[in-house]
């Protein structure tokens, strides 16, 4: 699936409207729109300090001279560029039918919701002059894509992700790593999956939290995924490796399972509040534009 992705001109202006919040500082290479809390030059002023030799006499503030006789420095906060590094879930099992269950044709798959709102993270970064770097992965990390910086090239991720052939298994820690140990640009890291890897997420959080990276967590599941009813006898196949199961599914398997996938998603928000990181949980029939403009919002990835 490589077709475009077609957004409202009303959805990109309220996307323009928006910009990534980091909530440390993460020093760019070049000037961008994103403020930082370093004080230097920039448009918007934040204070005054007493001029010392070597200051540029282009800094003084002359009207608080005229009325201090003193000479005072103008600061303001520096504009630089953020690096949003998208390490997106591309493994077999987030492809699979809208929850992996055949035949189900409504909603989206997990991959395709997690491809949608990457395209819209990347076009609110670029709009906004900031790096974006996309970094598919499944049994490990793939060939990234870093568009131009230009509000026009996030078309750019959807075509890419749609093009990535998906990873036969999740290896979510070694992926992690394997970013860790080839960029040297921090920033912000956000990691779309459903974080159900053999090997388990909190390695790779850490991995990347060692590092330096501002972490940030979007959970995506499908509704199968949390409300699995009973069905008596099923053949479950996994995705990724083709095994197949019968299993006898009752009322006590069922609710079992419900129980196992809600502390999936408390254990990622534990660790989240326990770090200061940012998270949030979407499921694949809910519109990816409400993610992004009212839950990503509410939950200050955006601002």
């Amino acid at each position: 699936m490589t077709e475009e992705l077609e957004l409202s001109s009303d959805l990109l202006r309220k996307l323009e409207y928006l910009r990534v919040v980091s909530r440390r500082l993460h020093t760019g290479r070049f000037a961008a729109l994103t403020r930082s809390r370093k004080l230097g030059r920039g448009i918007d002023f934040a204070d005054h300090r007493p001029y010392t030799p070597g200051d540029d006499f282009k800094d003084i503030d002359w009207n608080l001279y005229g009325r201090m006789d003193r000479f005072m420095v103008r600061l303001a906060e520096e504009e630089t560029e953020l690096n949003l590094h998208l390490l997106v879930d591309r493994s077999a099992s987030m492809s699979a039918p809208f929850g992996g269950i055949a035949g189900r044709s409504d909603g989206v798959t997990k991959a395709e919701y997690c491809r949608r709102v990457a395209t819209a993270l990347a076009y609110i970064a670029l709009a906004h002059l900031d790096r974006v770097h996309v970094w598919p992965f499944g049994d490990g990390l793939m060939k990234p894509l870093t568009p131009p910086r230009h509000k026009a090239q996030a078309a750019q991720v959807y075509r890419y992700l749609g093009k990535v052939e998906p990873g036969s298994a999740t290896d979510l820690e070694a992926s992690a790593r394997a970013l860790a140990s080839v960029t040297h640009t921090r920033g912000i890291v956000l990691v779309l999956s459903d974080f159900l890897a053999p090997t388990g997420w909190q390695k790779a959080l850490d991995a990347l939290r060692h590092a330096r990276f501002e972490v940030g967590m979007l959970q995506v599941s499908a509704p199968e995924d949390a409300d699995v009813p009973a069905r008596g006898e099923v053949v479950l196949q996994d995705p990724e490796t083709g095994r197949r199961m019968r299993v006898q599914v009752t009322e006590r398997i069922a609710s079992a399972y419900r129980a196992a996938f809600a502390e999936h998603g408390e254990s990622l928000q534990r660790y989240a509040r326990a770090h200061n990181l940012y998270y949030s949980h979407a499921r694949s029939d809910q519109p990816f534009e409400e993610m992004v403009l009212h839950t990503m919002r509410a939950d200050r990835l955006l601002g």
